[in-house]
């Protein structure tokens, strides 16, 4: 149930596509005004050839399993056309991602329980697993992303291939979005991630005292912090529909 503790405030909302649409319309049915700005976005990879040899394997079944560790990832592959095939298993870093899997329509094997994290995706998944693993998988990530799946995959064994899908770069927030944060007339913020995080100090710097900035998970509160951010709140099941939830409740004890 909606604790109407949003309504009225304005609300960053760092990221667009797909995902900042649904983000805006959460807020908006609580009565928040969402300001979609991104701060980051999506870029070819460095190497595009290596990127599409990777995607043309996997849409044709040369992989056991596939690991998704965002849902940017899921995106690229929706932007290339890529199908995966029902051969393909998928392992999906956390709710936020296992639910782009399913908005492109394919299903997801496996989701860690507790908290989205690389290390909590590939430990629980290796849990119980012959040590010497059979079967071909595929790992997409981010240029920024570290190799901690495809690592650990490696040491028990498995055949992996890695592919950079897309790079991480920033964005410029357009004049007046940067003025509203500055001032504080956009008062709340939703750390989404070290990127976000980075790009928001890069080009704002210190945010008023007033503004309330809420971060999806624990480590990204760690990094916001360490960025000089004062983070009021963090959600409890690292997803953006909980943080939200969570913020919406939480907004008028923080405030006063």
């Amino acid at each position: 149930m909606t604790g109407g503790h949003l309504r009225g405030r304005r609300v960053l909302v760092p990221r667009a596509g797909a995902w900042g649409e649904r983000v805006r319309a959460d807020l908006r049915a609580r009565g928040a005004d969402a300001v979609v700005a991104p701060l980051i976005g999506s870029a070819e990879p460095r190497d595009a050839a290596a990127r599409d040899r990777a995607f043309a394997a996997l849409a044709a079944g040369h992989y056991e399993w596939l690991f998704v560790t965002s849902a940017a990832t899921i995106e690229q592959l929706r932007t290339h056309g890529v199908e995966v095939p029902p051969t393909t298993r998928i392992a999906a870093v956390g709710r936020a991602t296992a639910r782009a899997v399913v908005d492109a329509g394919w299903e997801v094997e496996f989701v860690p329980a507790g908290a989205s994290s690389a290390g909590a995706l590939i430990a629980q998944w290796c849990a119980g697993r012959v040590p010497a693993g059979t079967g071909r998988c595929l790992v997409l990530r981010s240029d920024l992303a570290q190799a901690v799946v495809s690592d650990e995959l490696e040491v028990r064994g498995y055949e992996v291939d890695v592919c950079i899908a897309y790079r991480t770069v920033g964005i410029d927030l357009p004049a007046d979005v940067a003025a509203d944060l500055r001032s504080g007339v956009i008062d709340t913020v939703l750390l989404t991630s070290l990127s976000v995080g980075r790009e928001l100090r890069r080009q704002i710097g210190e945010l008023p005292a007033s503004t309330l900035v809420a971060s999806i998970g624990p480590g990204t509160t760690r990094d916001g912090e360490a960025l000089g951010f004062a983070v009021a709140h963090t959600a409890h099941t690292q997803s953006i529909d909980a943080l939200i939830a969570e913020i919406d409740a939480l907004v008028p004890e923080e405030s006063s």
